[in-house]
């Protein structure tokens, strides 16, 4: 009986280890279940959600965003603006678009410009199509192949994980990464709306002329 024992030890340990393999494999292939589910269209086309539709109508460069507020100044890109104007229409209950955010080449996320003043993210109701302006300042060498993201979760909180996302080809191309930086334009800063926005040029001004 003694003789037995430390075959039955190695025996255990033998099991453990094998254990350990077999949830160490399935946690790795848990890990992609959490990746959101991506449904893909360009510039101009609609992409289809579960909870939603989502289409990017218009996508330009500016120089600077001028808030609504006619007493404020202008905010100067650090880079160059680049202006999305979202279509979102929920099809099931009420959404909130909690989360949009630009995805360079290089896998990473730019979010909405905070000192710009437009959209952070955009409700709409069901059936009842919701319109916003994303403004990010990004740096002038992550333009071409630009998408944009947007779902009904949040970033902050991870909940983005497993549900469907709207990626949107942008439609920049290397020629645009290198004319857009040298643009002077300006527009005026536009959030929400019920209605189509449609983006007011603006000319600016210097200070005490």
């Amino acid at each position: 009986m003694r003789a037995r024992r430390p075959r039955a030890a190695l025996a255990i340990i033998a099991a453990l280890a094998l254990g350990q393999q077999i949830t160490s494999h399935l946690d790795l292939e848990g890990d992609g279940l959490d990746d959101p589910f991506l449904e893909t269209a360009a510039l101009g086309h609609v992409a289809h959600l579960s909870y939603g539709e989502v289409e990017v109508t218009d996508v330009r460069p500016a120089r600077h965003v001028v808030p609504q507020v006619s007493t404020e100044l202008a905010r100067i890109a650090s880079g160059v603006y680049v202006l999305v104007s979202v279509k979102v229409t929920a099809v099931r209950e009420p959404t909130s678009f909690l989360a949009a955010y630009l995805l360079d080449s290089e896998g990473r996320q730019f979010q909405p410009s905070a000192k710009a003043d437009c959209a952070i993210n955009v409700k709409s109701f069901t059936g009842v199509p919701a319109y916003a302006l994303f403004c990010f300042d990004m740096p002038t060498e992550a333009l071409a192949g630009l998408h944009l993201q947007i779902g009904r979760g949040s970033q902050t909180y991870s909940t983005l994980q497993g549900d469907g996302v709207a990626d949107i080809d942008l439609g920049i191309s290397e020629a645009d990464e290198r004319s857009w930086p040298a643009t002077e334009d300006a527009f005026l800063a536009e959030m929400t709306s019920r209605e189509p926005i449609e983006l007011q040029s603006v000319t600016l001004q210097d200070v005490g002329s």
